[in-house]
Parts: structure tokens; sequence; C-alpha cells
């Protein structure tokens, strides 16, 4: 018998002999790549978030699906959790969306521009996260609906109007408020502020980007499922998250405990 001929009868009689163990290693233990230095076990959460890409509805492009892959990577544990609990495979229906990005709520379908959002000047992949974060929050029946999130909302913002009076001695809450909208000059790093502080203040906070007034006035809860969905791109954007915790510190946490709660279900 030729040398690989028996080494192989071997390895094959190994196998028969601890098939138990060799159906659990292989199950815990099979890898990818996933980047060139990178490989994850199937059942990770990057994993797991790989193979829905894969398997979305829509062929997503090379180029998007690794941006998409390395800021999930990059994402908090509670995050991504969160993320492949609740995100189906059919997510999206449009990545060559002409208009403003959106979760459709009748179709629980995402609409967006891969192209567009590649080169988002808040970063590549951000709206994909901040989609999936409405998406998510239809899915849990709206938990951004919630009276104790849009009143610590309201604290944050009364708080950080007052400490900028104190600091730079204003006379005026209009004086503050040109301020503050002054401040938020950075899209990279404001974009979510300012949408949310226009939303709060009925458009006397706003720079860079918001929804305007009419989005706002349209539906009250408008408000807090755009917390939601902001905050939640927060868990896949180290930057956004340090600017959240210094404008809207307690509603952030508070999130984060309603998000930890359902983590602790997953298990």
């Amino acid at each position: 018998m030729p040398f690989l001929s028996f080494k192989d009868s071997l390895f094959t009689s190994w196998i028969k002999c601890n098939k138990k163990n060799v159906t659990a290693i292989t199950d815990k233990y099979i890898k990818y790549f996933v980047n060139e230095s990178h490989y994850v076990t199937l059942n990770s959460d990057l994993g797991k978030f790989r193979k829905q890409l894969m398997n979305q509805e829509i062929s997503i492009d090379e180029e998007y699906r690794k941006v998409l892959q390395q800021r999930f990577s990059h994402g908090t544990k509670l995050g991504k959790a969160i993320y492949v609990k609740y995100v189906k495979d059919d997510s999206i229906v449009s990545l060559d969306y002409p208009d403003v990005p959106c979760y459709n709520n009748r179709d629980k379908k995402i609409f967006l521009n891969a192209t567009i959002d590649l080169n988002n000047p808040r970063g590549a992949g951000i709206t994909w996260f901040h989609e999936h974060g409405h998406y998510i929050d239809d899915a849990l029946v709206y938990i951004s609906e919630d009276d104790v999130y849009r009143n610590y909302m309201d604290v944050d913002l009364l708080l950080y109007r007052e400490k900028y009076r104190r600091k730079y001695n204003m006379k005026s809450l209009e004086e503050v408020d040109i301020a503050i909208s002054d401040e938020l000059e950075d899209i990279y790093k404001h974009l979510a502020i300012s949408d949310l502080m226009e939303g709060f203040t009925n458009g006397r906070i706003v720079n860079v980007v918001g929804h305007g007034n009419d989005y706002w006035l349209d539906d009250i809860t408008n408000i807090t499922s755009e917390a939601f969905a902001h905050m939640f791109e927060c868990k896949f954007d180290d930057n956004g998250c340090k600017e959240m915790k210094k404008y809207f510190p307690l509603s952030f946490k508070y999130f984060e405990k309603k998000l930890n709660k359902l983590k602790g279900r997953l298990k």
C-alpha cells in the first residue's frame, strides 16, 4: 500500500473511532478568513454577521461588504449580540436608493445607497448600522417609545445648556443655543448630536444637519426613534459613542441598560 493511502486509512479509522469528538470540534472551531489577517469561528457574532451579509436577498458589493465586516468587528460586544439576534437575512431591499436612506416599517425593509455609505463623511458603513437601529427598534415593538428615555434626554439637554451658560457667563437661553449650534460644526463628530438637538429644541439648536422641523412635528415618537437609531450606530463607532456620552450621558446610559437587559435574555 502506498504511504499516503496507508496514512489516509489510519486517519479515516481515527475519525470513525472519534466521530463524536470530531463533530464537536468541527462545529466549534471551523474557521475562515474575513480579512487577510483575521479569522473567526462560524459561531462567533462576526461569523454570523458575515453569513447574514452573504445571505441577503440583494447582492452586496465586495468592497462594501468588507467595510461593513470591519466596522462590525470593531463594535461593542453588546451591539454585536443585539444585531445578530434581531436582524434577519432579508433586511435590505435596495442598495442604490436615490433618496434619503430610510427604514420602511410597513415592509420591514431598509433602503440605502451603498456607494454613498462607502464615502460617508462620518465613516464608511455608519448608515447601515443606523438604519438597522430602526429595524431592531421595530423588531422589539418600538422599545424606543419610552417616556423615561425621553425624559432622560430632556434632562441631558437641560443640564448641558446650563453647564454651557455658566461656563461662558451667558445671559439668555437664545445666546446659549446659538453658541452650542456653532459648536456642532464637525459632521464627522456631530451629525447625530445636531440631529437630536434639533428635534428636542424645535430647531433652536442645529448645525451640520437635521431632519427638519416638519419631521419632528409629524410624529412625537420620531425623536426617541431617531435617538435609539443614533445610539445603536454608536455601538459600532467609538467617536460617536464618545460624543453621545458627552451630550446625552444619562439617556445613553439608560439606552445601554435597556440593551443589556435584552442581551441577558439571549443567554
